[in-house]
């Protein structure tokens, strides 16, 4: 059993009164997962699509459009179809993660409960938003308003760490539960970028979209029997080199990811520069404007990585791990890359076609939930996988 799960078994962490038993994922909560995944594959695709029409803000109001669930026209004009289904979707994917923690959760009625009370409470943090939103004229009301939804909002994050660090919970429930917590801060931060007019809650709104979904692509894993198998341990002379390069291929991926939502928010109309490889005609441009800045980070980034992944495949290739499924994940992610240089190209030689710079996206985040992949693989090696696996419970 692994230090983790022998740390959670001791009496001075574990509370006599809870009351441990076994929780195992079932196939049908391994698809339902997957589902969840796919409708969030589709938001963070029409979410880009709506940026790249700057359909953002054809609603000055949220959470509903026009003072309506169902605005007039807004199936004629695309503008508004974007807007406001993206809207209808990320209420969909808000629903199917409530859906997801009352699966892994509720066994009693005494949990139901405490679901309810959590859905609750996030209802009433999530209207201070909105009342705050709303108000137009009275910026101290405005302010004070947001003051009493950010003190809130520590009530159910000091839950989630609670629950987290004190209770069985099976990994899968606590990541559920922060998967729940973190799509509603997604829906706030969504609706702090309209009512604020805010280009930066626009950039924070698109990459937190990305963390959301790792935790996602890691609670798929959970739920599948070959998490028990999910280590390299097994495929490598050097565990320890293997989770460094996993932290650090995430983090340059997370940096590019930031330096690429910050260029499409802070920059709508046209490109920046046209130049495929060199910016404002020069390699290294100068640093006046911020917005070249970003793009100059964005193709260096990209370089970098390029160069890391390359060499990281032929470490792996050579090391003896030629067959290994860590060289294979790492053989993908340098393909998506090569793809994403060459979508990234054609962007720029087209002058942000629609469909070019969605996909472009759209890779970027494959790109992303492989590299993660390989992230939480490489660093599962010292560890026994069925601790937190199999065991564990719930309140």
């Amino acid at each position: 059993m692994s230090s983790l799960a022998g740390l959670l078994e001791s009496p001075g962490i574990v509370n006599s009164r809870v009351m441990e038993s076994s929780f195992t994922p079932s196939r049908a909560l391994t698809r339902y997962a997957k589902t969840v995944v796919f409708f969030a594959i589709l938001l963070v695709w029409w979410g880009a699509a709506t940026t790249t029409k700057q359909a953002g803000m054809v609603f000055a109001d949220w959470p509903l459009s026009l003072g309506s669930i169902n605005p007039p026209g807004w199936l004629e004009n695309i503008m508004p179809f974007l807007e406001h289904s993206h809207r209808l979707l990320a209420n969909l994917v808000g629903f199917l993660v409530l859906g997801l923690f009352c699966w892994t959760f509720v066994r009693s009625w005494k949990q139901a409960i405490e679901v309810v009370s959590v859905v609750v409470f996030l209802a009433v943090v999530l209207g201070f938003f909105i009342a705050a939103g709303m108000e137009r004229t009275d910026q101290d009301e405005k302010i004070r308003l947001l003051l009493i939804a950010l003190i809130l909002a520590t009530a159910p994050i000091a839950w989630l760490i609670w629950s987290w660090s004190w209770r069985r919970w099976h990994l899968l429930q606590k990541l559920a539960a922060l998967a729940l917590l973190m799509v509603t801060t997604q829906a706030i931060l969504g609706g702090l970028r309209v009512t604020e007019i805010s280009n930066a809650f626009a950039v924070v709104h698109g990459c937190f979209a990305q963390a959301f979904f790792c935790v996602l692509i890691l609670i798929v894993m959970v739920t599948e029997p070959s998490w028990e198998r999910r280590e390299f341990s097994h495929e490598s002379s050097s565990p320890g080199r293997l989770r460094i390069a996993g932290i650090f291929l995430v983090s340059m991926i997370s940096m590019q990811l930031i330096f690429g939502a910050s260029m499409r928010h802070f920059h709508r109309h046209a490109l920046a520069d046209d130049g495929l490889f060199m910016t404002q005609g020069k390699w290294i441009p100068s640093f006046e404007d911020p917005i070249i800045v970003f793009l100059f980070l964005h193709k260096l980034t990209a370089f970098c990585l390029f160069l890391f992944v390359f060499g990281l495949f032929l470490v792996l290739r050579t090391g003896g791990s030629g067959n290994s499924s860590a060289s294979r994940i790492v053989g993908w992610i340098f393909v998506l890359i090569l793809c994403q240089i060459s979508l990234g190209l054609a962007v720029i030689g087209t002058g942000k076609s629609f469909w070019v710079t969605n996909l472009h996206v759209l890779n970027g985040l494959v790109i992303l939930a492989f590299a993660f992949v390989f992230c939480v693989r490489s660093m599962s090696g010292n560890s026994r996988p069925s601790a937190l696996a199999n065991s564990g419970g719930t309140e």
